[in-house]
């Protein structure tokens, strides 16, 4: 492989991504860096060929890394992410092989153009923020979608039909175990260190039994599942039979199920199997109902609701008059309707284009301060798009203007969100409350509506639900979903609590308006009746 064609490959890559930090919250992000993974391969390669000695540790791991991409093409990458089991396998790789390749071949005389070129794309490289956070998006998705961690970690998730799929080793389950352990996850803990031991023997030595029994047994009594922490205990013992520590948790255990079951208690904290908190019961009434709906555990509409839902050609505006819009009505509380193919797929590829530079973290509005802060609820990266810099969107804030009967003029700029791996964010209200910050800032007024724009479609989850009147909207390319916040009489509207489902397969891109209230007083009037 030729050098210069090597080193010119790598900087384009650089190119790609301005901008890494927190590369787990964005999909298009990490889709670079398949296309980066790709390069490091051939540089490798190259590498390899010229250095023949010192290489075998180096080559155990080049046919390792390089399965993942027998038979793919760059158009494939997108393809090759959407499993957050390969998107997760990536982000290892990146965050400790990848890193740790430098140590490797350290001491080869011929280290210095491979250690050249691999110090050039050093800020491109994912963070153990990513890693960890790629770990995290794992347990997201597997307690929406009720995800066992064994079939999880062969990439298996029912309905979905997946590719390129390289399903987690043993070594890979053992290491989220002992993130979720670290982290006093104990749910998670058992969970994946159960399958680890499942594992063990299906694969080369990388991980012993002893040491999955070990975290395994405390990772159980923490949990309250004293009766299995015996059990493994007991098994360790025979494995380790001359380690103390092992004879005196196995004796510890064993007075504690004496005098636990004495009193009907288990558990660290005298609770009886405190494993129950981390059941759907338990949760927060909102979060478990967002968790139905992301699954579609939709509540079936009534026959009058069923009246009511319509679909019609809006033309009342001079704008649609030779292009009328597709509106459908889908829900009555709050009114949800779907603006049909409102986004051309030339609309929707400049917005992309646009907006994938300027990617950055998401943020949140604190309702005390008003200040714009990151948080852990809602996972994604966004750019905010002009309409007086970017003239493309203006034709469409003319059809989206005459279609919701709102001025535009009054809008925040579009927003633009690309959802990483697990991407989601939490139920939540788009307008300010009372006693909240009515985006004084802005000096619009509170957010009366939303329009919500899907620029692709999703493989799997990534759902708009509402969690009040528990109906969800799943994304489709080129519509959008619009409601109001706000009743006539300026009050907030508490059914319009929503979320946005964590995206199980493929990529998620929307945009949104968000439309105040100053601007509309003749465009949609006021009333007393607080049910307007």
């Amino acid at each position: 492989i030729n050098k210069k064609k090597m080193l010119s490959l790598l900087l384009f890559i650089v190119t790609l991504t301005p901008n890494t930090a927190e590369i787990f919250t964005s999909m298009a992000q990490m889709e670079n860096l398949v296309h980066l993974e790709k390069s490091f391969i051939h540089l490798l390669q190259n590498y390899v060929t010229e250095e023949e000695k010192r290489l075998t540790q180096l080559k155990l791991f080049l046919n390792e890394v390089s399965s993942n991409y027998h038979h793919m093409n760059d158009s494939d990458a997108a393809a090759y992410i959407a499993n957050p089991v390969n998107a997760y396998l990536m982000l290892k790789r990146f965050n400790n092989e990848w890193r740790n390749l430098e140590k490797t071949i350290v001491e080869n005389s011929r280290k210095e153009e491979f250690i050249s070129n691999f110090e050039r794309v050093q800020e491109l490289l994912p963070s153990e923020e990513d890693y960890e956070g790629a770990i995290i998006a794992l347990f997201r998705l597997q307690d929406t979608y009720k995800l066992h961690s064994s079939a999880l970690a062969k990439g298996l998730i029912p309905g979905v039909k997946l590719g390129h799929l390289r399903p987690l080793n043993v070594g890979d389950i053992f290491e989220i175990g002992q993130f979720a352990y670290s982290n006093n996850d104990w749910h998670h803990a058992t969970d994946w260190l159960n399958t680890a031991l499942m594992h063990i023997g299906t694969h080369e030595n990388q991980v012993t039994r002893d040491s999955v029994l070990d975290y395994l047994a405390y990772a159980e009594f923490k949990a309250g599942k004293v009766d299995e922490a015996y059990r493994h205990t007991k098994e360790l013992a025979i494995l380790k039979p001359n380690e103390q520590r092992i004879v005196e948790n196995l004796d510890y255990f064993n007075k504690y199920l004496h005098t636990s079951r004495s009193t009907s208690r288990y558990g660290d904290d005298g609770l009886k199997d405190d494993s129950s908190a981390f059941t759907s019961d338990n949760k927060n009434k909102v979060l478990n109902a967002y968790e139905q709906l992301c699954r579609g555990e939709v509540r079936p509409l009534t026959k009058k609701e069923q009246a009511k839902m319509k679909c019609w050609y809006s033309a009342k505006d001079p704008v649609l008059k030779l292009k009328p819009q597709k509106v459908e009505r889908v829900w009555v509380d709050p009114e949800i309707f779907i603006l049909r193919n409102i986004i051309s797929e030339k609309q929707i590829n400049l917005i992309k284009e646009a907006a994938s530079p300027m990617l950055r973290r998401a943020t949140i509005q604190d309702p005390i301060t008003g200040k714009l802060r990151h948080a852990d609820y809602r996972i994604s990266k966004s750019a905010w798009l002009s309409t007086n810099k970017y003239n493309f969107l203006q034709a469409l804030e003319a059809r989206t203007q005459a279609t919701t009967g709102l001025d535009l003029s009054y809008a925040e700029q579009l927003q633009v969100a690309n959802y990483g791996l697990g991407g989601h964010y939490e139920p939540h209200f788009d307008h300010s409350r009372e006693n909240e910050d009515r985006f004084t800032d802005l000096g619009m007024g509170n957010r009366i509506a939303t329009v919500l724009f899907y620029l692709s479609d999703v493989e799997a989850g990534g759902a708009t639900v509402f969690t009040v009147g528990k109906t969800a909207v799943f994304p489709s390319k080129g519509d959008a979903v619009f409601w109001f916040n706000l009743k006539r009489n300026g009050k907030g509207n508490p059914n319009t609590r929503h979320a946005a489902c964590p995206v199980l397969v493929g990529q998620k891109w929307v945009s949104n308006w968000w439309i105040h209230e100053f601007g509309q007083i003749f465009r949609r009037k006021c009333a007393l009746d607080p049910n307007l």
